[in-house]
């Protein structure tokens, strides 16, 4: 790196989901794949660590001395999810604050978009349409499509008789 070259941007610390590649558990392979897909979507860098892998009883460690097990459970199983050193939840945790729009606090991240506002859908979306329907109006077009069957103020250039539309033969 040169002097007038800008340093690299600092990336933004992965979040790490311990994950166990040969779990014969249904429920923890589904677990796994939604957590991974639904990171992927929001574009935020994770990390997979697979604890069943050879050579990563390390990170199997780390993660069960660091994370809460179930009752009934011996050790906490995966998925896993931290943000570097510190413990985020399990997948029941994460699931209930992506359902809650609380996933990057729920993560420790800095959110990308603002929270949405429950009751207040209609009123931030109201202002959206009526300015569509300006601009719609201003480049000539019409603001709304009419509605099949609605009464229309203009009358059309052809009117056909209904005797003519029928497909029925007249003899």
């Amino acid at each position: 790196m040169g002097e007038g070259e800008p340093a690299p941007a600092a990336t933004p610390p992965a979040i790490k989901i311990f994950i166990s590649g040969n779990s014969g558990s249904k429920e923890i392979s589904n677990a796994q794949h939604r957590i991974t897909m639904i990171l992927k979507s929001l574009g935020i860098v994770m990390e997979v660590v697979d604890i069943s892998a050879p050579g990563t009883e390390e990170q199997r460690d780390f993660m069960r001395a660091g994370a809460k097990k179930k009752e009934g459970q011996r050790f906490a199983l995966p998925p896993q999810l931290f943000n570097g050193e510190k413990y985020c939840g399990d997948y029941d945790d994460f699931d209930v604050a992506n359902e809650d729009d609380e996933l990057e606090e729920f993560l420790g991240l800095p959110r990308k978009t603002p929270k949405a506002v429950p009751g207040k859908p209609e009123d931030e979306t109201k202002p959206e349409a009526e300015n569509s329907e300006k601009v719609a109006a201003a480049e000539g077009a019409p603001a709304a499509a009419p509605v099949e069957g609605a009464p229309t103020d203009a009358t059309p250039a052809e009117a056909v008789p209904a005797e003519e539309t029928s497909a029925e033969p007249t003899s």
